[in-house]
């Protein structure tokens, strides 16, 4: 049987399984997953948890004696393997595949892997695995379903949000899940019984790194070059990662790039900005920002970032370092031509 992990917790509610076999390409939901077994383990009774990680603490040739040996005091026992890369090699699917046939029932086995591609799910052993176990795939969450995943996951920890703050909480957290639930967390504690709109969640974020850059980001795309350029300095007088600066501001560039593509063709606006996701808190410094952009200018501005990417990573020089590369692409955006470098960039 193969779970969403939003389904795993009233299948553990039922009781727990002969084995799990945890796997997929979102990180927190596997986690989340296989705390959730080792929690139901411990909540009947399993005081026996065995913790391994295949190629760092585990002996395959020992599965099948924890399987079937138990301690002097422990009457059930949950064995844990983690799997990092996916293939337990020879050796590894044959003590998977024996441990079903051999093990004692009272002992139960978790199994996390990551992302487990096509060859490995037709593997003989994988299919053995899932065939007895309840398996959960933690698929990636996508753009498309994070404001739905947020809005869940609010309502799970008893907070209030208007759609406006869910949709800004789903733009700062995109492509980090981690992020979003450590974010929501907190919120019970700061909120009380208020709801969250968009200026309380601005008002709790103006001290944390990511929310600030993107508070830049958004200042940048309204053109105001000054208000910026402050921003910026004051990111880096707090430490924040010049790549993380780096990344939001390309993550947005690409996005207005595509969409003066689609616009200069004849695409309807309103479908445009929907297609691409574009938050109705959002629209106006979206639509500034493309008023005094077209692509060519576009174009040079995701040059300039990629040029920072390497500065960043050392594959490239500049002479005032990445900072002053960042306050190029940043003037860019606001639509302001800087001064042309005498020399070629070093490459």
């Amino acid at each position: 049987m193969r779970l969403a992990p939003d389904a795993l917790s009233n299948r553990l509610q039922k009781g727990l399984d002969r084995a799990y076999l945890i796997f997929g390409a979102e990180p927190l939901l596997i986690e989340e997953s296989a705390d959730a077994v080792r929690e139901a383990a411990r909540a009947r009774g399993i005081d026996e948890i065995l913790r391994f990680t295949a190629g760092v603490d585990l002996d395959w040739e020992q599965i099948g004696t924890m399987g079937q040996a138990l301690s002097l005091f422990a009457t059930r026992r949950l064995l844990e393997i983690r799997l990092p890369t996916g293939k337990p090699g020879e050796s590894g699917a044959r003590a998977l595949m024996d441990f079903f046939e051999e093990a004692d029932e009272s002992v139960h086995l978790s199994l996390i892997m990551g992302r487990t591609d096509k060859s490995i799910q037709s593997a003989k052993w994988f299919k053995t695995v899932e065939s007895v176990s309840t398996s959960i795939e933690a698929r990636a969450v996508t753009p498309q379903q994070l404001p739905a995943w947020i809005k869940g996951r609010l309502a799970a920890q008893g907070v209030k949000a208007t759609p406006g703050a869910i949709d800004r909480l789903a733009y700062y957290s995109e492509g980090n899940l981690l992020f979003a639930a450590q974010e929501i967390s907190k919120l019970p504690l700061l909120l009380g019984q208020h709801t969250l709109d968009e200026a309380m969640l601005d008002s709790l974020a103006v001290d944390q790194a990511r929310f600030s850059v993107f508070a830049l980001v958004d200042v940048a795309m309204n053109g105001q070059a000054a208000s910026a350029l402050r921003m910026l300095q004051g990111l880096k007088r707090e430490g924040t990662e010049p790549i993380l600066i780096n990344w939001a501001l390309a993550r947005e560039v690409r996005v207005l790039n595509e969409i003066a593509k689609d616009l200069s063709s004849g695409s309807d606006r309103r479908k445009v900005f929907e297609r691409f996701r574009i938050w109705r808190s959002r629209e106006r410094c979206v639509g500034s920002a493309l008023a005094r952009l077209n692509t060519a200018r576009l174009g040079e501005l995701l040059q300039q970032l990629a040029f920072n990417d390497r500065v960043i990573k050392g594959q490239a020089t500049a002479p005032g370092g990445v900072w002053a590369e960042i306050e190029r692409a940043i003037l860019l955006l606001c639509g302001i031509k800087v001064i042309q470098r005498k020399t070629a960039l070093n490459y």
